[in-house]
């Protein structure tokens, strides 16, 4: 693991191999950044709430290339692929469960559509014209499952103006290819159109041992390709319609290890850190499809907008359970998900009152053809147990907010959001039909937020802002016992300043949050019989503070800083948790840990670490008659727990990203140099407790690339 110290040294020759021919340039313009985080245009510094914002630029200049990345420049966020979906983690509000109907409560809307299913959330991004991260409770505009918050992810539109982009992006370590393309222009005097592309290949970073040797895994195979339609219908009204399709395979999740030196099944070939012996070969393939109709209308009183939406995913999933050359144990299964949203949105201003009222619908489909565990290999073994679940859920919501300007610089905040939704769960068993039950459950729940806004200047305010979000109630799809697991909520209280100082803009923000009723694994009895269960079982507390500083140092030279210290993010109450602990006095290469119930209350919320930090430089100056542009990102962190009461601990982690650019004088064509994890972190991306020895995969090592883009 590298120290923070050859972190700063690789920050520092860096932005030295750029001074070195540094010329002065002209003062810096600084660019508003604009949101919609409510739903309306605004500049970032008069949104009150922690936001950030982050550009399709910042996004390449990071390494950036899929949302499983993002906290690499985002505070307070950790991301999480935790096999079967994303898992985002924001301020330590997260959810670890994937099963079909369970949704992250860190939200994800590609381009204002939610996408429900925490498959649907890990993706390359492609033609990206900004990424929003909303942190905190966002349960009146967003609603359901936005406990943590929301991650907005934005995509460029057509324009009537043709254009083209295209990159293509070489990297040498692991001989990866990444291309790019964005197309735009009229197609009439109304309509235009655009279509891109994005495809990202490489070889495996994880060596085949024993039975697989000369393979390679951890080697992706992704593809997204997105068109659309912006049809100006009249002055006052706009349509767009979007299609997307993608594919990705990567088998690297399925290939965990044990860890080193341990030997899961004495007699067999264990697999090791990168090297993979297991019997059964891994996979992860995801397929997904979706297509959505974004109408606006405009009249002097009143805005409409409708969103209209559909999404369809389908998961292929196998891998080795005991992670050796041993036939001993694997998991096949399929899940798919199809959901239909309509959201409807009225917005106006009335003298000193901005108003939006709302109307929500989401209809979803989820569900296992099947879970099947084989003794031996998939899919060829024998199969020892086998399911098929469905959950069916309708939500219905409406939603209000008003800001009154009660002078010109005090501002008032209320919103209101009212929540049903009904789930209907299915569960039966394949090999006996032993099992076959039915259940249904409708849950209410009302959400609010209030903010009051003071304005010192232009550039500078202070807020205060309380709100309150909740997670979907659920089933565990994953279990026989058909026990319906009431919602999550959170309440929030957030004070904060944003301010630009010669032209640099300093945000702070002090949180603390009341976490009730959190899903959670426990033992618990049910009909007089002690079972491992989906439970309301748990209430936290969180306290913290974040700062964010961005802007120019000189003419040429910018950076952005961001630190997020989670000082308490602890379980308040939490017995009978489910923890994976190592059974006192066993020795030798088997290891030995048993699960058992542990009274958790105290300790930290997994995968949250008491602090993280983000550093980025860039520095721009003339070159041979165009532009030489250096940029270097870096994340810091001390890590965290992977599992509750204080245990499976993650060991702290740096990972740097680096780009130099050359613009030529056309400022069409651009040739770069980058890098990527230049730290070579093995951080783990996914660790799961496992009663021989945690299983665990880590990242892709330090990789060195180049790049050319060219804008037509």
């Amino acid at each position: 693991m590298k120290t923070t110290k050859s972190v700063l040294a690789t920050t520092i020759a860096i932005l030295a191999s750029s001074n070195v021919l540094a010329q002065p340039t002209s003062t810096p313009v600084i660019e508003e950044v604009l949101v919609t985080a409510q739903k309306r245009t605004e500049r970032l510094l008069d949104v009150p709430m922690s936001i950030t914002a982050v550009t399709a630029a910042e996004l390449s200049d990071a390494g950036i290339g899929s949302t499983g990345d993002l906290q690499q420049i985002v505070p307070g966020l950790t991301t999480v692929n935790n096999g079967l979906g994303f898992v985002p983690v924001i301020r330590g509000v997260s959810s670890q469960g994937t099963s079909p109907g369970d949704e992250s409560n860190v939200s994800i809307y590609l381009d204002d559509v939610y996408l429900g299913a925490p498959m649907a959330g890990l993706f390359d991004l492609a033609d990206i014209e900004r990424v929003e991260v909303l942190k905190g409770p966002q349960g009146t505009l967003f609603g359901r499952n936005a406990t943590g918050g929301a991650i907005r992810i934005v995509t460029r539109k057509p324009a009537f103006e043709p254009q083209a982009n295209a990159s293509v992006d070489y990297g040498f370590d692991y001989n990866e290819w990444k291309t790019s393309l964005f197309v735009t222009g009229p197609l009439s005097e109304k309509v235009a159109a655009s279509l891109s592309g994005t495809y990202r290949s490489s070889d495996g970073y994880i060596d085949g041992i024993g039975p697989n040797e000369g393979r390679e895994y951890g080697d992706p195979d992704n593809h997204l390709i997105r068109g659309k339609l912006l049809f100006q219908a009249t002055d006052n009204l706009e349509m767009t319609l979007a299609a997307d399709t993608m594919k990705a395979k990567n088998d690297t999740i399925a290939t965990v290890w044990p860890p080193k030196g341990s030997d899961p099944i004495p007699g067999a070939i264990p697999s090791q850190p990168f090297k993979y012996a297991g019997s059964t070969q891994p996979k992860q393939d995801l397929e997904g499809k979706s297509v959505s109709l974004d109408a606006t209308w405009n009249s002097d009183a009143v805005t409409v907008r409708s969103i209209t939406a559909y999404r369809d995913m389908d998961l292929e999933y196998q891998a080795d359970v005991d992670r050796s050359s041993a036939p001993g144990f694997a998991l096949n299964l399929t899940q798919y998900q199809e959901n239909l949203s309509q959201e409807f949105n009225f917005s106006g201003a009335t003298g000193s009152i901005n108003w939006l009222a709302g109307l929500y619908y989401y209809d979803s489909e989820a569900g296992n053809p099947h879970w099947t565990v084989f003794s031996g290999d998939a899919p060829d073994g024998t199969k020892v147990s086998s399911f098929t679940s469905q959950v069916d859920t309708s939500s219905y919501a409406g939603f209000g907010e008003v800001t009154w300007d009660t002078t010109d610089k005090l501002h008032f905040t209320l919103g209101a959001r009212y929540t049903s939704e009904t789930k209907e769960f299915r569960y039966r068993t394949l090999l006996n039909n032993s099992v076959n039950l039915k259940d249904k459950e409708t849950w209410t729940s009302p959400t609010y937020r209030g903010v009051v806004r003071y304005d010192l200047s232009d550039d500078s305010n202070v807020y205060l802002s309380l709100s309150n979000g909740f997670k979907s109630g659920v089933y565990d799809a994953y279990s026989s016992l058909g026990i319906p697991v009431d919602p999550e909520e959170v309440d929030a209280l957030e004070i904060g300043a944003k301010t630009r100082v010669r032209g640099i803009t300093l945000t702070a923000a002090a949180y603390a949050y009341e976490y009730d009723d959190i899903q959670v694994s426990s033992f618990a009895t049910v009909n007089n019989v002690v079972v491992l269960s989906l439970t309301n079982a748990a209430s936290a507390e969180m306290r913290g503070l974040e700062l964010t500083a961005d802007g120019p140092i000189t003419d040429s030279l910018s950076f952005n800083f961001g630190v997020n210290w989670a000082e308490t993010a602890e379980f308040k109450e939490f017995e009978n948790a489910q923890v994976t602990q190592p059974i006192s006095g066993a020795t030798g290469p088997v290891v030995a840990q048993v699960v058992a119930p542990y009274d958790a209350s105290g300790s930290r919320i997994p995968r949250t670490p008491e602090w993280t930090a983000n550093l980025g430089f860039t520095h721009v100056m003339p070159l041979f008659d165009g532009e030489l542009s250096s940029n270097v990102s870096a994340f810091f962190s001390p890590g965290f727990y992977w599992q509750v009461g204080d245990y499976t601990k993650e060991p702290s982690y740096e990972t740097v990203a680096a780009r130099i650019s050359w613009t030529d004088p056309s400022g069409r064509l651009t040739y770069s140099l980058w890098g990527t994890n230049l730290t070579d972190s093995d951080n783990s991306v996914y660790r799961v407790p496992n009663v021989r020895g945690d299983s665990s995969v880590a990242t892709q090592g330090r990789q060195i690339g180049i790049g050319v883009a060219l804008d037509f």
